[in-house]
């Protein structure tokens, strides 16, 4: 449903708003993301041999049937604005949304004397709150100069309403509280990040960092209250204050999650030569660098690490709180992540710029218009992230690891030369 309000008496004549309607709108979805026939229990061919040294093709149970599996549903409801003003030199859009999803697909974890690993369900709510805004206008136009700008910031809140779990203790800002919480799916099968890193709990963001939270190294003249610790090592908080640093001492770490994320671009014209420059970014999410597990210790193995790692390791004759002492291996087999690997995942990075001129084709009757142009992508990126890359792309397909750095790419830098002929 919609307004125009720019078509009423009261505006028709206005010399500064040309353009404004309001939109408010409500919907229901659903996500079919279901394989055929998952209520029931399926089966399906497998292969093995016999005493004949044959093969035989026999039938076994692919799933535990879920006669109770149903889509999960979306209901948003959303209120916008569009706008345009002095001659629609500047124009603009503002939606504001609440999103509400219930009866999420869930794979629910089984113990291993099912003979299965997960079974279906719906369990569990979610709710996302935000506010997107987009603005487009023209600087200057005028003789044979041209400026346009526009950009756009969204703003979105998750929150898990419902997991359909019973509660469990569990540390938060170092009190215990009584919460229902499930944990997310393990990074690595090798020798580092054998552990997940995130945390889904009722009432928290989507994908919170569970793991140690530390407090410097161990020094010399400490008194090691810590059972198996010496000086070097990586102080672990002792949440429990057991004297002893196990599972129990986890809590939340860090978040994913950005306060918002941005893009804009500038496009430029003078005559025949036209700039057009792209920006994107996120402010406020915490990225897990896995990579520090290894690159930044100092293990006195024979992989990789960082020089810092070693050259500022700890050291009875040069301690230090950033770097533990060579040898150090509390963290290679931790059950969980510290937050010593949480960074923050800010960046502002120039996407693409593009300068391109326009040839002169009037003498000619083989090209209706000519240009060539030179483009660079991925040339400059802000952030204090030391990782390759703060525009994380691991694990996009796996909503239950969220926001960690596992082993990725650089984004690579490319300079394009080239020609556009329109006949």
């Amino acid at each position: 449903m919609a307004w125009r309000a720019n078509n009423e008496k009261f505006l028709e004549n206005s010399e500064t708003i040309n353009e404004l309607k309001f939109r408010i709108g409500w919907g229901m979805t659903g996500n079919q993301g279901i394989s055929a026939y998952q209520t029931f229990a399926n089966y399906g061919p497998i292969l093995y041999g016999n005493s004949d040294e044959g093969i035989n093709i026999g039938f076994v149970p692919l799933n535990v049937r879920n006669p109770n599996l149903k889509w999960e549903t979306t209901r948003q409801l959303n209120v916008g604005l569009d706008f345009g003003l002095w001659q629609n030199r500047l124009t603009g859009t503002l939606d504001v949304y609440d999103k509400q999803t219930d009866d999420l697909l869930v794979n629910q974890p089984l113990g291993p004397s099912s003979g299965f690993t997960s079974l279906l369900v719906n369990r569990g709510s979610l709710s996302n709150k935000g506010i997107e805004l987009t603005l487009s206008g023209t600087l200057i136009d005028k003789n044979d100069f041209s400026i346009d700008i526009g950009g756009n910031i969204a703003f979105n809140k998750s929150k898990i309403q419902n997991l359909g779990g019973s509660p469990e203790d569990i540390y938060i800002n170092g009190n215990i509280e009584n919460r229902v919480f499930y944990r997310g799916q393990n990074i690595s099968t090798g020798n580092y990040f054998r552990t997940p890193a995130n945390i889904f709990m009722e009432g928290e963001e989507v994908g919170r960092f569970y793991g140690f939270e530390t407090n410097g190294i161990y020094q010399t003249e400490d008194d090691l209250a810590v059972s198996d610790t010496q000086a070097g090592d990586v102080r672990i908080v002792d949440q429990d204050g057991d004297g002893a640093i196990t599972e129990a001492d986890r809590t939340i770490i860090g978040n994913p999650n950005p306060d918002f994320v941005f893009g804009g671009y500038v496009n430029m014209n003078y005559k025949r030569l036209n700039l057009s420059v792209q920006i994107n970014g996120v402010y406020g999410n915490e990225i897990a660098n896995g990579n520090l597990i290894q690159l930044g210790t100092a293990e006195g193995r024979s992989a990789n690490i960082l020089s810092q790692a070693y050259n500022n390791a700890w050291r009875p004759d040069a301690q230090s709180n950033t770097f533990p002492r060579v040898g150090y291996l509390g963290e290679s087999g931790s059950p969980a992540i510290t937050d010593r690997i949480i960074e923050d995942g800010s960046f502002l990075r120039i996407s693409n710029i593009t300068l391109g001129y326009d040839i002169p084709v009037q003498k000619t009757t083989v090209f209706s218009s000519a240009n060539v142009y030179v483009t660079g992508m991925n040339l400059f990126t802000f952030t204090n992230y030391s990782g390759y890359n703060p525009e994380i792309t691991n694990f996009l397909n796996n909503g239950n690891i969220v926001g960690v750095d596992w082993n990725g790419f650089p984004n690579a830098q490319t300079i394009m030369l080239g020609l556009n002929l329109k006949f």
